[in-house]
């Protein structure tokens, strides 16, 4: 399974006139299609210790197969953020997780959030030694602290497992913004001191296409806990969790359906298809 990166494109840097505008001419060449010659403007000024040529020549080398991990050192060495990334990013595809780290370290000192996280990742997975592992908090922590959506849900996460009452906070968080895992903890947290507010979380977990979600709204809508009780609702949503994956879901649809009319169970798998169909759709 490839490491989860992002590169970005080809970019400017401020530097001296002269080489700003050769490195322009060679965005011109590629964008017209001809690497061959963008690889020719580039070569000398990267052999010459350009940074930007040496990380465009990188990104260069990694969509054509050649050395890109040389092109990046060399520019991260430099201090350029992007060439850190993609260093790192290489790195940990190729499983070299200490040199992985070093670059990661060296982008997240740098402010960049998703490095932190990465770097998190890495002491939370124990890939870089178990005496390691107790970092994690320290890079989820400032990536999270920076806005970093999926930080700050493996940071409630870690949290959970200590118990810790702090990993409610970070899991709202992510959930209010959009994170769907964090949104089915913030609602399983809430679900019996304000049943109704796990209900609604619930739906739009649910509602996005995450079937745990999904399921446990449909046995609070069966059993009436935050709402009216309703068998028909219940079924929706279990069937909306079954067609999301949720396989324990059929269970809930057998037994739903032995207690309903088939009206009422055609009205509910209607409404389970327009859900599917249509997330603003689907029974609150």
């Amino acid at each position: 399974m490839r490491w989860a990166w992002v590169i970005g494109i080809f970019v400017m840097l401020c530097g001296p006139a002269q080489a700003q505008l050769r490195a322009t001419d060679g965005l011109a060449a590629l964008e017209a299609g001809d690497a061959q010659a963008a690889r020719a403007i580039w070569q000398p000024l990267a052999e010459r210790g350009d940074v930007l040529a040496q990380y465009n020549l990188g990104v260069l080398n990694l969509r054509e197969g050649g050395d890109a991990l040389g092109w990046f050192t060399l520019a991260a060495e430099a201090g350029y953020l992007p060439a850190q990334t993609a260093a790192a990013g290489l790195l940990a595809d190729a499983q070299d997780w200490d040199e992985a780290a070093r670059w990661y370290a060296a982008a997240a000192g740098q402010g960049d959030a998703a490095s932190a996280h990465s770097l998190g990742l890495l002491h939370d997975r124990g890939l870089l030694g178990e005496a390691a592992r107790p970092q994690a908090e320290r890079w989820y922590r400032a990536a999270a602290e920076a806005g970093h959506v999926p930080a700050q849900f493996a940071l409630g996460a870690l949290l959970t497992e200590r118990g810790a009452p702090e990993a409610a906070t970070w899991f709202q968080r992510a959930a209010e913004a959009g994170h769907l895992e964090a949104q089915f903890n913030h609602a399983r947290a809430l679900t019996e001191s304000d049943p109704a507010a796990a209900r609604d979380w619930y739906a739009r977990a649910g509602a996005a296409g995450f079937g745990p979600a999904s399921y446990n709204l449909a046995l609070m809508q069966a059993r009436g806990q935050g709402g009216a009780e309703s068998f028909q609702a219940a079924l929706s949503w279990a069937v909306v969790a079954q067609d999301q994956g949720f396989v324990q879901a059929a269970t809930l649809i057998a037994a739903l359906s032995e207690v309903m009319t088939p009206e009422a169970e055609r009205m509910a798998r209607d409404a389970a298809a327009a859900c599917l169909t249509d997330a603003s759709a689907c029974p609150r």
